[in-house]
């Protein structure tokens, strides 16, 4: 498995600014709140254009301020033939001429869901490293040496970056950071103790096209690779169950799952991490619950829309005996320890069902 797959196969985002419900709520006949819960669950499928109506509204209603900041910026972004917003210049940095380039494709992909602009992104890319990458000039540069490329250029300018230019969801991604510190954390998980290398990444240009666009509320936390676990540092109360639960336990099963399971696709990687969080999480454990419901998605070419849809509906079957329960209301009726004992179970028997297949296993829930 080459860097870029690995690195595919393993993003994680976590994400911010959710203090909302699922459904659109009204105070009164002449107000209005958005649902950002469905606004967002569209952004984080790359697919922006379906927003639109959901920000429409009748002038005569009342709308809070946050809520008309929210569509005023969201029409500047999207609505128009060019980007309006300030993005780009919020982003100035010595690689701006290669983030117009992955802003293009990512504005572009996110409006316009029936075309598929990786090839255009390839084309130019390899113009853009031929152009301002001295010591690519001269070379026929291929699709699979491209991130290879990339990477030295961003790091010729004194900053960091991921090893690819591997997907996030559907799209190619992009994520810059200036500064980074190693340590090490040890986790334990039932009888079994993870020790991982931990990477915590400071000051990004840019998290990638999550970020660019929910207008900044989502952005990926972290990741892993066969060497580390690389973490957004700003995103986490290092104290807090989002980091110890939903970033440290997540990425510690990815580390290990890559281990016993080397060729396991992105959806069944998250549904054995998401589980993870389930079985452990207390104070967040219905938050998490949550936002799983509102980003379920089992058509997404998103693997962790496939997985949230996987882990309510077998949690569902367990605790409900029904197909899919979407009422945060009825989980919010069981005991966290009910359901964290439940989450375990579920995937406890999903490791041996994939143990008796063996470790060249690619996907076990959507078979």
């Amino acid at each position: 498995m080459t860097n870029n797959q690995i690195l595919a196969a393993f993003f994680i985002s976590v994400f911010f600014s959710f203090a909302i419900k699922v459904e659109a709520q009204t105070t009164d006949n002449d107000s209005l709140k958005l649902n950002y819960n469905k606004i967002f669950a569209y952004c984080l499928d790359a697919n922006v254009k379906p927003v639109f109506s959901l920000i429409e509204f009748d002038g005569t209603k009342k709308i809070s301020a946050k809520d008309e900041k929210f569509i005023s910026e969201f029409k500047n972004r999207f609505m128009y033939p060019e980007d309006r917003s300030s993005y780009l210049m919020d982003k100035k940095s010595d690689i701006d001429n290669l983030l117009e380039v992955f802003h293009s494709y990512w504005r572009q992909s996110l409006l316009d869901t029936s075309k598929n602009y990786d090839t255009v992104l390839i084309a130019n890319l390899k113009e853009f490293l031929n152009k301002n990458y001295p010591p690519a000039r001269g070379f026929i540069i291929k699709e699979d040496s491209i991130e290879v490329y990339v990477k030295k250029y961003v790091e010729s300018k004194g900053f960091h970056t991921t090893d690819g230019i591997g997907k996030t969801g559907r799209l190619y991604d992009l994520l810059v950071w200036r500064n980074e510190k190693d340590t090490t954390y040890s986790f334990r998980f039932d009888k079994e103790t993870i020790s991982a290398r931990v990477i915590m990444m400071e000051n990004f240009i840019t998290p990638g096209w999550e970020e660019y666009a929910t207008l900044g509320r989502a952005y990926p936390g972290g990741w892993t690779t066969m060497e580390a676990l690389y973490c957004v540092e700003k995103a986490y109360d290092l104290n807090s169950e989002d980091f110890l639960v939903s970033y440290l336990a997540h990425e510690s099963r990815h580390f290990s799952d890559y281990k016993l399971f080397p060729k396991l696709k992105s959806a069944d990687l998250e549904y054995r991490a998401k589980l993870t969080e389930l079985s452990l999480a207390k104070k967040t454990l219905y938050k998490l619950i949550e936002f799983f419901i509102a980003n379920a998605n089992y058509e997404s070419e998103s693997g962790h829309q496939v997985a949230d849809y996987c882990v309510i509906r077998d949690l569902s079957k367990e605790l409900f005996k029904t197909n899919f329960e979407k009422d945060i209301k009825k989980w919010e009726m069981i005991k966290t320890g009910i359901i964290n004992k439940a989450a375990y179970k579920i995937l406890k028997a999903n490791t041996e069902a994939m143990q008796r297949i063996g470790p060249h296993i690619e996907k076990y829930i959507k078979n």
